[in-house]
C-alpha cells in the first residue's frame, strides 16, 4: 500500500513539474502549413548621416560657449536601398557629464529650415528633446531623405575650459 502511494506522489510531482515549466516558459503550440509558390526577396538598407554611416560631425559645436549658450545645426538623413525604413533618434550620449547640455530635435522641411541662431522653421515633425525620438519611428521610402535641426543648450553651472564629444545613435528598420 505504501509503495502505491509513492507512485501516485511521484506520479503527481512530475505532472506538476510538466505543468509548471509550461508556465514558466510561456510554450505554446503552433501549426504550420505550405502556401504556394512564392518568391521571397531581401531588400537593401542603409541608413547615412551627412553621406556617411560614421558621420564625423565637425560644425556641431563651439568655442567658448557658456550657460545658455545654443548651438543648432542641420543633420541630413538619408536612406539608401531599395525598400521603406522606420527609424528614429534612438539616443544622444555625451562623453563627459562634466558639460551639461540639453538636446532637441525637429524635422525641417530644408537645410535652411535650421538657422545656426532662432527657431527652426518649416517643422515636419517635432520638436522632440527625450530620446528614443519619434517614440513611434519615422516611415520614409528608399533613397530619400530627411532634414533634422539638431539643437544643444550648455545648462547652469558648466565648468569652463571643459569639453565633451556627442554620439547621436539612430535605428532603422525595413520595412513590407
Amino acid at each position: 500500500m505504501r509503495k502505491r502511494w509513492l507512485w501516485a506522489a511521484a506520479a503527481a510531482a512530475i505532472t506538476a513539474l510538466v505543468l509548471l515549466s509550461t508556465q514558466q516558459t510561456r510554450a505554446s503550440w503552433r501549426d504550420q502549413a505550405q502556401g504556394g509558390n512564392a518568391t521571397l526577396t531581401s531588400g537593401q538598407l542603409r541608413i547615412l548621416a551627412g553621406q556617411s554611416k560614421d558621420y564625423s560631425w565637425t560644425d556641431f559645436g563651439g568655442i567658448n560657449l557658456s550657460p545658455g549658450s545654443v548651438v543648432q545645426r542641420p543633420l541630413t538623413i538619408s536612406v539608401v536601398g531599395d525598400t521603406r525604413v522606420a527609424y528614429r533618434l534612438q539616443s544622444v550620449i555625451t562623453s563627459s557629464a562634466d558639460v551639461p547640455l540639453t538636446f532637441s530635435a525637429s524635422i525641417v522641411s530644408s537645410v535652411s529650415g535650421c538657422p545656426t541662431t532662432g527657431n527652426p522653421s518649416g517643422v515636419v515633425a517635432g520638436p522632440w528633446n527625450a530620446f528614443p525620438a519619434p517614440s513611434t519611428a519615422r516611415t520614409i521610402l528608399a533613397n530619400s531623405s530627411e532634414v533634422w535641426c539638431l539643437r544643444a543648450t550648455v545648462g547652469n553651472g558648466a565648468p569652463q575650459n571643459k569639453t565633451t564629444t556627442v554620439a547621436l545613435t539612430f535605428r532603422a528598420d525595413q520595412q513590407p
